[in-house]
C-alpha cells in the first residue's frame, strides 16, 4: 500500500498536464500531446513503483529527474531536426515522438518518486 499511494498521487498532476495539454504548449505536435500522456504516465507511474522498492529516495528523485531531462531534450532535438527537414527525417520524427512519451514516463516517475519521502 505504501508504494501505491505516491503512484495515485502522482496521477493527479499528470491529469492536470492532459487536461490542460502541457506538451502541446512546449512544442509536441498537437496530433498526438495528449496521446503521450497517456502511454507514457501509466509506464512511469509503474517504474517509479519498482525504483521506489530498488533505491533510496534521493538517487530515484534524482535519477528520474536526469531522465526527464534528458527526454526533453531529445523531444526538442527531434523536433527541430524534423522541422528542419521540412518533415523528411523520418528518424527526427521517431525521435520527437518517443521523446514526448519518453518525456511523460520520466516526468511521472519523478512526480512519484517526490511523493515518496513526503508520505514516510
Amino acid at each position: 500500500m505504501r508504494y501505491l499511494l505516491p503512484a495515485l498521487l502522482s496521477a493527479i498532476p499528470m491529469a492536470a498536464l492532459f487536461a490542460f495539454d502541457a506538451p502541446r504548449t512546449l512544442g509536441a505536435h498537437p496530433w498526438w500531446s495528449q496521446k503521450a500522456i497517456l502511454y507514457g504516465a501509466p509506464i512511469g507511474l509503474i517504474l517509479a513503483a519498482l525504483g521506489t522498492r530498488l533505491m533510496r529516495p534521493a538517487p530515484a528523485i534524482m535519477t528520474f529527474g536526469l531522465l526527464t531531462v534528458l527526454a526533453f531534450a531529445t523531444a526538442k532535438y527531434g523536433q527541430t531536426q524534423f522541422a528542419a527537414s521540412y518533415a523528411e527525417d523520418q528518424f527526427a520524427g521517431k525521435l520527437w515522438y518517443f521523446g514526448w512519451i519518453a518525456t511523460s514516463v520520466a516526468l511521472a516517475a519523478t512526480i512519484s518518486s517526490l511523493f515518496r519521502p513526503v508520505l514516510r
